[in-house]
């Protein structure tokens, strides 16, 4: 099902392949579960992969595992993001200088053995002073510079607060060199659906395309606890306790339900693409099921009813936000050894 992406306009699947869950944070696997994973995701229609120099090895991984199935899928086939600026856990570990920038998508492009990205981000803008990421010098004068080379063809931003990526999305657009696109993370889920709010501000930006990842909250929305690191406050944790809770009482999955939802910001505010962390062959085929579910069905009674309940859980906390930086991230990094 593969097949040569559009060179003219970005147009990525509706879902991309998040190569955060590569980062070996959250879990183990072998190299082979990342080839079968790219294997079954550009099977499967899947033409668009995000990774981060901040993620680890992923960029190694993902780059290996893609040029080892070149000859089956060469690289007119997929599109390749990736991202500058973040290259450890706190905000000391940041580097939005021009030259970082070019050294940083040099490295990239290496790692992931190819010529040119389609689409580079700032890696957390909320992380670094305004003029870090629009000065003279800066980040994005390098990236559009670089876009002006022909090794980047999209320059974006990505960002936790909405407001962050609106103020530099249209100081970009009143500077006549507007962003390509944006990422924004965990805003359009069941606890939070900011991003449709925000989305025509961003195109009234000029920003063409909108991506949306985690879905899952940075795994608040699944069937197990929240996890202790979660930065959500306490309300927020609970209720999507609660919330996976009834689900499995009616038989259902809350990730799953998470994920069904997101799906359809395709059809509410023209999303672009939902990002999704995959790692092997069995994560891309459920979501490949999930998605294609979502756009053949219509919700059954019992998931309106569970939907229904959920919303009411969340509706004191609805589209709350938590703190970016988090204390963790504010921290010098010798104080977290």
């Amino acid at each position: 099902m593969s097949k040569p992406v559009s060179q003219e306009n970005f147009e990525p699947s509706e879902i991309s392949f998040g190569g955060g869950a590569l980062s070996g944070f959250y879990d183990s696997f072998e190299f082979s579960d990342i080839v079968d994973a790219c294997t079954e995701a550009l099977d499967s229609g899947i033409n668009s992969f995000d990774t981060s120099p901040y993620y680890g090895k992923s960029e190694f991984l993902l780059g290996d595992a893609l040029l080892q199935i070149r000859d089956k899928y060469p690289r007119e086939n997929y599109y390749l993001a990736t991202k500058m600026g973040r290259y450890g856990k706190t905000i000391y570990e940041m580097d939005y200088s021009a030259k970082k920038t070019y050294e940083s998508v040099a490295e990239s492009m290496k790692r992931l053995h190819t010529d040119y990205l389609d689409v580079v981000y700032c890696h957390d803008v909320e992380f670094v002073n305004f003029e870090d990421v629009v000065g003279k010098g800066q980040a994005l004068e390098a990236l559009f510079d670089l876009k002006s080379q022909g090794k980047i063809k999209y320059v974006g931003c990505s960002a936790y607060p909405l407001d962050a990526l609106l103020k530099v999305a249209e100081y970009q657009h009143a500077k006549g060199q507007p962003l390509d696109i944006v990422l924004s993370y965990a805003h359009y889920t069941l606890q939070n659906t900011s991003l449709a709010d925000y989305a025509p501000k961003f195109r009234a930006a000029g920003v063409k395309y909108i991506m949306n990842a985690s879905p899952l909250c940075m795994a608040l929305l699944r069937d197990e606890a929240t996890p202790e690191w979660h930065p959500a406050h306490s309300g927020i944790r609970e209720a999507a306790d609660k919330a996976a809770k009834i689900a499995a009482e009616n038989n259902l999955s809350i990730a799953t339900l998470a994920n069904r939802f997101s799906f359809q910001g395709k059809e509410t505010f023209g999303l672009d693409s939902t990002v999704l962390g995959l790692a092997r062959k069995s994560e891309v085929q459920d979501a490949v099921r999930a998605l294609k579910d979502t756009k053949e069905r219509e919700n059954t009674e019992t998931e309106n009813k569970v939907y229904a309940q959920i919303e009411e859980l969340f509706k004191p906390v609805k589209n709350f936000s938590w703190k970016s930086p988090t204390d963790i991230e504010l921290a010098k990094p010798e104080n977290l050894k």
